[in-house]
């Protein structure tokens, strides 16, 4: 038992639920409860949906009561949104719950900052010599906090970096960017916040994310959603990238425009559709919107130090139209 990997539990339980089998899925997931306590709301999640399938309503929302109790929340677009709790809507002991998830969501929004911000001290602040401004985009399920390491390295090489946390969230700590409409209008008012408070040469702007983040700093820049010299996205995904046709209606009017884009891809990064990925870059270059790719070996989804100087040499490519 030591020797499994959460990965192997997560693949366990999703072949139990492709076959329909809801008591192997909830007994694994709590199996193993106490072997992975830093996913443990994950596995309580899957526990509560599976009990929820099997008809075992009462026990399905005692465990979402038992994470609350702990501290922990889960958003409302979860629990609102998952097919599992669809016979829970409208439950009394389940509607509470989801008054009290929300109750302490709105709490630690409150309590948290939405765009955190970097850049070297005394810089960006003096309109006579304005910085490049560098968005950065979190991955889904994750937030503004722990995707900074994307982005510090182009703080060092004298760029504003802000780093926005989008507002929908699946759970604590943990926020999407699933709704694009949300999203494009969160990420403006962030843009605008920026250029209010300090001195942005906004001739020199790029839009990156990461994972669904750089799926949405792609979707933004080639929609017009946000005037920038164009995007960075590492490892990107989502349903855009899984999609391709989803693009054809965005790169024609895109081109010409004047942006440009870099994906950074890391060579073990099994999350995302490499091949894809390729394509996309292909179907800009046809474009004539100039794309980068650049493959990091050995480097997975998740932010390693050879990730810095590939954003620098992003950065260098991207901003060419501004020179």
């Amino acid at each position: 038992m030591t020797d499994t990997s959460f990965e192997d539990i997560q693949t366990k339980i999703q072949k139990c639920y492709a076959e329909q089998d809801y008591e192997g899925a909830y007994e694994t997931a709590t199996i193993f409860c106490d072997q992975f306590p830093e996913h443990r709301h994950v596995l309580y999640y899957l526990r509560s949906t599976m009990a929820a399938r099997i008809g075992d309503y009462d026990l399905a929302i005692s465990i979402l009561g038992e994470m609350l109790n702990t501290g922990f929340w889960y958003g409302e677009v979860l629990l609102r949104g998952s097919p599992s709790y669809e016979a829970l809507q409208g439950l009394p002991e389940f509607e509470g719950l989801v008054t009290l998830n929300r109750n302490l969501q709105e709490l630690e929004q409150e309590q948290t900052l939405h765009l955190l911000t970097i850049r070297e001290e005394g810089k960006c602040l003096d309109e006579e010599d304005p910085c490049p401004l560098l968005l950065g985009l979190h991955a889904n399920a994750s937030n503004a906090q722990a995707s900074i390491d994307f982005w510090r390295a182009a703080a060092s090489d004298g760029w504003l970096v802000a780093v926005p946390q989008s507002s929908q969230a699946m759970w604590k700590g943990a926020y999407l960017w699933d709704d694009r409409e949300t999203s494009a209008s969160e990420i403006q008012h962030h843009y605008h916040s920026m250029i209010e408070q300090y001195a942005v040469n906004q001739e020199s702007t790029i839009l990156a994310g990461h994972s669904m983040g750089g799926e949405i700093a792609a979707w933004m820049v080639l929609s017009g959603r946000l005037s920038t010299q164009g995007f960075i996205a590492f490892g990107p995904g989502g349903p855009f990238i899984d999609a391709l046709e989803n693009w054809a209606a965005l790169i024609e009017p895109a081109a010409g425009t004047g942006v440009r884009g870099c994906i950074i891809l890391g060579e073990e990064d099994d999350t995302v559709p490499k091949e894809n990925i390729i394509t996309f870059v292909e179907m800009l270059n046809q474009a004539e919107i100039p794309c980068q790719l650049e493959i990091v070996p050995q480097a997975g989804h998740e932010f390693v130090p050879e990730y810095e100087a590939s954003l620098l040499r992003a950065i260098r490519f991207v901003n060419l139209g501004s020179a």
